[in-house]
């Protein structure tokens, strides 16, 4: 499992779901830190991906904010991610 978002909780109601369906075992692995990138746009442009227009550095960390990064990281360990 490798929710995608950045949403707070996330990892935590995931969890509490598969524990409920009895998949424990179920790894997930969380994106809790993206970090903007100059190679990403250029990527989607060549891959042909959405989305078409805008970007999305307003979802992902500034290359400054390593700290608020590692904090994301931790609280989904916390929650129980598997991965980060």
């Amino acid at each position: 499992m490798a929710p995608s978002d950045m949403m707070d909780g996330r990892v935590a109601a995931i969890r509490e779901d598969l524990g409920q369906n009895g998949l424990t075992e179920t790894p997930i692995l969380s994106y809790a830190s993206k970090f903007a990138s100059a190679f990403y746009g250029p990527f989607r442009e060549a891959a042909d991906s959405a989305p078409q227009f805008g970007d999305r550095r307003s979802y992902s960390n500034g290359w400054r904010q390593s700290a608020r990064g590692c904090a994301e990281i931790d609280l989904d360990l916390e929650e129980g991610a598997d991965m980060i």
